[in-house]
């Protein structure tokens, strides 16, 4: 007979597993999105004149809404990470969730001012102080770039630290690889606002960032799925 413990459990795995799957989407969403705003991000800065007046609110919002939401259900899933593992692993699954808080909390504060006060003000045409605000020129030396920095730095030791939770089953042990993929390559984004690397180099850390974060997901919500078909 199932105990009340058992049925919870089953449902935290069931949210983690779904949980896995809209990180997934989402991630594909942010990738496909940022990918396409690339031009507009690396154009020449004629200044903010130039930049408000060939702003658009549409390609503006395709990545800046992802990055939005990627901060609750990372933080979300991260919580169910913890929720299960924490008995056996619980110094690595602590750090792993209190890294996730500390990303969440600065990231969505970065995106929420990106799409409360900077596009609310350019499409207003008030442009007085916004520069240091912008994802343009001078990114990643500016407002949003330093805080995308710090906020990825975390969402890279979250990573790193949960690569130390997995390490049992064939399927945690790529599960481990892909999160340290994940960890190594997104803390680029800590270190670039410091000493920025080429243009190509990034590009190129960019893409086996995206490949690890996606294979992340996909293996994290089998294992979601294999933990909970072994309990019932």
């Amino acid at each position: 007979m199932e105990t009340t413990n058992q049925s919870k459990f089953k449902r935290v795995l069931n949210l983690g597993f779904w949980l896995a799957i809209l990180t997934f989407a989402i991630l594909i969403w942010y990738i496909v999105a940022f990918g396409l705003y690339q031009p507009i991000l690396h154009a020449p800065w004629n200044g903010i004149e130039s930049y408000v007046a060939s702003f658009k609110s549409t390609s503006f919002f395709s990545w800046i809404i992802p990055c939005f939401l990627l901060t609750l259900s990372y933080l979300v899933l991260i919580v169910c990470v913890y929720y299960v593992s924490h008995n056996e692993n619980e110094i690595w699954s602590l750090l792993t969730l209190i890294f996730a808080i500390a990303y969440s909390t600065i990231s969505s504060t970065n995106y929420y001012i990106q799409i409360t006060v900077v596009e609310y003000n350019i499409t207003q045409k008030s442009i007085e102080g916004l520069s240091l605000l912008l994802f343009a020129h001078p990114y990643p030396h500016s407002i949003p770039g330093a805080l995308e920095g710090i906020g990825y730095g975390f969402m890279s030791l979250s990573f790193l630290s949960a690569a130390f939770i997995f390490k049992k089953k064939k399927t945690e042990r790529w599960l481990r690889w892909s999160f340290i993929g994940s960890g190594l390559t997104g803390i680029f984004v800590f270190t670039d606002p410091i000493y920025g690397l080429p243009l190509n180099i990034i590009l190129v850390i960019a893409i086996a960032n995206a490949i690890f974060l996606l294979s992340s997901m996909i293996f994290l919500s089998i294992w979601f799925k294999s933990d909970r078909l072994d309990i019932e």
